[in-house]
């Protein structure tokens, strides 16, 4: 019973150990991938919008999220199928995109992702979703 007890213990040792090393690094690659982006401010992006520039904007968040309410004229994509799915919307390395997500971090992993397939032009909308509707801006479904 004893062994059995000094086994389990350190299975759990070891599960807790491998998870804050996990958790760790999940934190590192956040933090590294958001020095490396664009940040575009709510303001910012409601002055674009209101200038009628040409850009694209997506939301990444899942689907009950987006048909509960988005950004208007955004294009719903949801995270794990960004990469797959971009090229269908835009192939120009060029084009201006806009990628915002409910508070910021799968949009970051997804401009940071956006920008090693080769578009030069992408940027985070701060804040996402969250701060667009916390600044008082509408929301379309």
């Amino acid at each position: 019973m004893k062994k059995l007890s000094i086994i389990i213990s350190s299975i759990i040792v070891l599960f807790l150990s491998t998870s804050q090393a996990q958790m760790i690094s999940i934190k590192h690659i956040l933090e590294n991938v958001d020095s490396h982006i664009v940040k575009i401010s709510v303001e910012e992006l409601k002055a674009k919008m209101e200038s009628d520039s040409l850009f694209l904007l997506i939301d990444l968040r899942t689907k009950e999220e987006y048909l509960a309410g988005h950004i208007k004229n955004s294009i719903w994509i949801p995270r794990g199928f960004l990469e797959f799915k971009i090229q269908k919307v835009t192939d120009e390395p060029e084009s201006e995109i806009i990628v915002y997500c409910k508070g910021g971090l799968r949009s970051s992993l997804s401009a940071h992702s956006l920008m090693q397939m080769g578009y030069k032009n992408v940027s985070n909308l701060e804040g996402g979703l969250r701060e667009w509707v916390f600044m008082g801006h509408s929301i379309y479904n």
